[in-house]
């Protein structure tokens, strides 16, 4: 069942884009049905055709034996020895902290021992040899298919990873991974001799019947001896949907191998095996990035990872979407001819990269917006709630709208790139929407509420407002509404548009009061000095400051006969952040009281909270004097 240059495989002769997919199914339909009848009428010939051609193959083979083992012995060699030189740096790759660095590695290293077997067995047949590449031969046949071989062997290598557990494909134990690769390499060994063989064999005269069968009954062989493995790997611990869904591939890729040979193309099944060899290593590359965003500790990492993996799966899908368009529209149902084919081609990849970097970007994107939402180190508790109340309010709108345009503005391009006009679909698009935008002004008149909304900071998540006749904590934003939980426990929802007039009381102010006892009167310069201090270690705290409405107004009292003096801050500041910066505005004051070197009684510095006055309080006490004002 492997590929490569079948024995006696023709070319199918696709029209020149004239012929619709249906006919071409038709006559292809028609010809395997024939073929298939031809096959089965060469089961009774089949033991004297053998007998007939064997002293005839035989004898050719002969001389070139002697060459033949040598540059297989050379290729396997190069092979062996790659690896073994390499063998310390896997060991490295398999221990690296970074799960996928170690598997990119590991997968390098492999296919640099399989390229040095292939450079080997290039040279020497084209310059011990002399043999020209697309020559037709037991030598070059026997060089391909070991290289082939090989190929295969480094993607089960890759795959199973015997000696690395956490970079295994399936869920298997090591006795389990190790009988993979054992029994897939020996099925793969008996695909590619039998294609030798029987390449040899029909250059010797063997029926072309007789060598479809003799082809389809060593395909069959082998997938029953796939099953088996499957089979026996239950009691490794592979799991159910893992063996469904290698079964499934086995059954389809014998289906294409039989359809090639009844239809003498053998591309379906070429485009069958590359986009299977594609996805499986697009899946182990994904899981390697998966674990490292599970091992990674530093979000910027694993930001960096996620968009990486969004970028391999997307890689992965356009080499696949090329293969198939190269192998079933093209080649097989032959709705573009061989002659457009490079100027598709040409298109197809530009696109490809067009949807690609634009898969890219939004990834980007939605790091970004995460990264801006996850706190920062050294941050504190208030500090954190503050920002992620306001990015949270605002940052899904934005990636939500980012990743809407970059999808509109890139799938654009990328179909203008494919020869599809545009312009009918823009201008579809523009009288859909203008459409829509009659027959939905409410709609419009919402969102357009909600995004100024959010432009005015008018509330955020997680504070309780008062709008459209109901009050409560503010639970969710959407495009077009809000959810707002009473007291009660219920929640309303209420369109953006119907909000009219916003009470938040989550930002209503209170006054903060900061009295401190003096002892004995400082020099008025040693008390303006302090006074600055004070208001300067205050506004120094990012929470306070930016929670601070106005100046910070200062009093003084001067000491009487019978009253102590005292020195009052006063300044108006959020109510949501004044009880949790009660004990830290205690705590600044008494650091500037001791910096300051004052006589004052620490122990009486008192922190008061009260509602704002109707009115303006004025100040008529005894004593009583207006020092400064905080900037």
């Amino acid at each position: 069942m492997q590929g490569g240059q079948s024995a006696g495989a023709g070319v199918l002769v696709q029209g020149a884009g004239t012929t619709s997919p249906f006919d071409a199914f038709q006559q292809i339909s028609e010809r395997a049905e024939g073929e298939f009848f031809a096959v089965l009428m060469a089961i009774p010939r089949l033991p004297g055709e053998i007998w007939r051609v064997w002293p005839d193959a035989l004898g050719p083979l002969l001389p070139e034996l002697s060459r033949a083992l040598t540059v297989f012995l050379s290729v396997g060699a190069s092979y062996a020895l790659v690896r073994w030189l390499s063998r310390r740096k896997r060991t490295r790759a398999a221990a690296a902290r970074s799960a996928f660095a170690g598997m990119v590695a590991l997968a390098g290293l492999e296919f640099l021992a399989l390229v040095a077997a292939g450079v080997v067995g290039r040279v020497l047949l084209v310059r011990w040899l002399v043999i020209a590449p697309g020559t037709a031969g037991f030598v070059p046949d026997l060089t391909i298919g070991l290289i082939r071989w090989l190929l295969g062997l480094t993607l089960a290598l890759i795959l199973f990873q015997p000696s690395v557990p956490r970079f295994r494909l399936a869920a298997l134990d090591d006795a389990g991974a190790s009988k993979a690769v054992r029994t897939i390499a020996a099925l793969f060994a008996i695909g590619h001799a039998h294609i030798v063989l029987l390449n040899a064999a029909q250059r010797a005269g063997l029926d072309l019947a007789a060598v479809r069968l003799l082809s389809c009954l060593v395909a069959i062989g082998m997938v029953v001896g796939g099953f088996r493995l499957l089979a026996g790997l239950r009691r490794h611990g592979m799991l159910l949907t893992s063996r469904f869904l290698a079964g499934a591939v086995m059954l389809a890729t014998l289906a294409l191998w039989l359809w090639g040979w009844l239809t003498l193309d053998f591309d379906l099944y070429h485009g069958a095996i590359g986009t299977i060899a594609v996805l499986l290593m697009a899946v182990a590359l994904d899981r390697a990035v998966a674990i490292s965003i599970r091992d990674s500790r530093r979000p910027a990492t694993m930001r960096l990872l996620f968009v990486l993996r969004v970028v391999i799966d997307a890689l992965a899908a356009a080499f696949v979407l090329r293969i198939l368009v190269e192998f079933w529209v093209v080649d097989a149902l032959g709705i573009f001819s061989a002659a457009e084919w490079p100027g598709l081609a040409r298109r197809l990849t530009f696109a490809s990269l067009v949807l690609l970097l634009g898969v890219a970007l939004a990834a980007a994107i939605h790091a970004w917006t995460e990264a801006r939402l996850t706190p920062e180190a050294g941050m504190s508790a208030q500090e954190r709630e503050y920002r992620r109340a306001r990015l949270s309010t605002v940052l899904p709108i934005v990636r939500f709208v980012a990743i809407g345009l970059i999808g509109l503005v890139f799938s654009l391009v990328a179909l203008s790139a494919l020869g599809i006009d545009t312009a009918p679909l823009m201008a579809g698009a523009g009288i859909v929407g203008l459409a829509i935008s009659f027959g939905s002004q409410t709609l419009v008149k919402d969102i357009v509420s909600g995004i100024f909304c959010m432009l005015d900071d008018v509330f955020r998540l997680g504070e309780t407002i008062e709008a459209a006749g109901r009050s409560g904590r503010l639970e969710q934003i959407n495009l077009r509404s809000v959810r707002l939980r009473d007291p009660s426990g219920r929640l309303h929802t209420i369109a953006l548009g119907d909000l009219g007039t916003v009470t938040n009381h989550s930002r209503r102010l209170v006054r903060m009061t900061i009295v401190m006892s003096l002892d004995a009167m400082p020099a008025r310069a040693a008390l303006l000095r302090f006074c600055r201090d004070a208001t300067a270690a205050l506004r120094s705290e990012p929470m306070i400051h930016a929670a601070i409405t106005g100046d910070i107004m200062v009093q003084l009292n001067e000491p009487g006969e019978d009253a102590r003096g005292r020195i009052a801050f006063s300044f108006d500041i959020a109510a949501a952040v004044a009880d949790r910066a009660q004990a830290l505005v205690e705590r600044l004051m008494a650091e500037s009281v001791e910096e300051a070197g004052l006589t004052l009684d620490v122990r009486t510095v008192s922190v008061s909270i009260e509602d704002l006055p109707a009115a303006p309080a004025s100040v008529d006490s005894p004593g009583a004097s207006a020092l400064a004002a905080g900037g």
